[in-house]
Formats: structure tokens, C-alpha cells, sequence
């Protein structure tokens, strides 16, 4: 007898992906690591959920760890990777039985269509995977702010942000041992915490919009789950905290 698939919590879904989980330590590009993010997507896309993916550019490069005099040019360099990575996972979803479509903050003719807002609805609506790259299209702001920006303009019912951690902590769990796991958190405290989980700009977009913010650990954990609302990392909303 076949497993019956969870039913969702969370039919409209933003998720936010560092790059990093698109490589490894020793390659920009791990087949191994691809293929996971790969199959976390389509299964999630068979609950019948509406998934619009937020991709970094952790693997490739980070713009506030560059050493350039220039900032802005860092952070538009970071902004270009991210269409990299999209393009990979554009080019390895349209393998799959899936719609999908590439949309850029930045004008990258050929490779990527314009970010329109109407247009990439009307897609994500009708079923269709749509995968943000470029960023918000600005310098200075992050892909969380981004990912918050779509989640705002597409109606989402959740924002899922997976990450390499269980959750959100008191502090850095890989520096203290002794950091307290968060499973609830409002966005106030998270903002006066300054919890790091996400930059202000992001909390702020998702609290006045409000949209929760789930928080899991990506490598250990199926985003099926968490759809289904079987969280096993942080939920932050504008409910009580633990």
C-alpha cells in the first residue's frame, strides 16, 4: 500500500534557497546536491501547491565578503550569480513534467525573462514553477529581501527559508553550544533579537504583509513536510513566541 501524500497547510508557497546548496566545499556545482534540491521541488509540486523559488548565490559568491572597494559592484556581481544558479535550475527542472520559467530582477536578454509582476503571477497561478533570480534588482539589499518582496507581491501563504540549522537560535549555534532553539517567535522580537535567521528589511516586508516565516533545515528535513505544517524548525507570525 502506497504512503498517501501529506495534505498541505500551505497551498502558496516562496522559497528561499542560499546557493550553497546547489555546491559543496570542493565544487561551485555538486550533481549530488542539485539533484536533492531538484526532487525537494517536485515533490513538493505533486501536493499540488502553487512554488516560486528565491535562489542565492552562496556557491558562487556573496557580495558582502568580497573585498572590493566598490560595494555596489560586489553586490551586482552577486546579483548576476544568482542568475547563474537560475538558469541551472531552470535548465534541470525543464527535465521534469513541470511548467517552468526563469524570471530576472535584471535585464539578462536571451537567458532569462524580465521580472513581470502580471505576467509571472498569471504562471505561478496556473501551476507553473517560477524560479527569482537578480536579486530585487537593486544593490544593498539581500536575496531574504527579495524572496520577502515575492512573497508580498504574489499573495504567498508562507515564506520557507531552508537553511543548514534546525531553526532559528538565541544566538549562533555553531559558535554556542548552549543557543536556544526558537520553534515560535513573533517578527517584533525577531527584529529587536536582531536574530540574524533574516536582514530587517525581509522581517519588516513579511510583517506588514503578514506572511509567516518558516525556518528548517534543508539538508535534514522534506519541504513536503513542512507544507503539510509538520514543522520541525521556527515559525515566526505575528502570534506569540514560546
Amino acid at each position: 500500500m502506497k504512503n498517501k501524500s501529506p495534505k498541505p497547510k500551505y497551498r502558496k508557497i516562496i522559497l528561499k534557497l542560499s546557493g550553497e546548496f546547489l555546491g559543496s566545499r570542493r565544487e561551485t556545482f555538486d550533481q549530488t546536491a542539485i539533484r536533492y534540491v531538484v526532487e525537494q521541488i517536485v515533490s513538493a509540486k505533486k501536493l499540488d501547491v502553487r512554488i516560486g523559488v528565491v535562489v542565492g548565490a552562496g556557491n558562487i559568491i556573496r557580495g558582502r565578503d568580497v573585498s572590493w572597494p566598490n560595494k555596489i559592484d560586489a553586490d551586482m556581481c552577486g546579483m548576476m550569480a544568482t542568475v547563474i544558479n537560475g538558469m541551472l535550475l531552470l535548465s534541470m527542472l525543464n527535465e521534469t513534467e513541470h511548467e517552468v520559467r526563469l524570471s530576472s530582477a535584471l535585464a539578462v536578454d536571451g537567458i532569462a525573462k524580465r521580472f513581470a509582476k502580471f505576467a509571472d503571477l498569471e504562471f505561478y497561478n496556473s501551476g507553473g514553477i517560477v524560479i527569482f533570480a537578480g536579486g530585487t534588482g537593486n544593490p544593498l539589499f539581500t536575496t531574504d529581501t527579495a524572496a520577502a518582496l515575492r512573497a508580498a507581491q504574489f499573495g504567498a501563504d508562507v515564506l520557507i527559508k531552508g537553511t543548514k540549522v534546525a531553526g532559528v537560535y538565541s544566538s549562533d549555534p555553531q559558535k554556542n553550544k548552549q543557543a536556544t532553539l526558537y520553534r515560535k517567535l513573533t517578527y517584533d522580537r525577531a527584529i529587536k533579537e536582531n536574530l540574524q535567521v533574516m536582514d530587517l528589511a525581509a522581517f519588516n516586508i513579511c510583517r506588514a504583509a503578514e506572511i509567516p516565516i518558516c525556518v528548517y533545515d534543508f539538508t535534514q528535513h522534506q519541504l513536503t513536510d513542512v507544507i503539510a505544517g509538520k514543522t520541525p524548525g521556527t515559525i515566526i507570525s505575528g502570534g506569540r513566541d514560546d
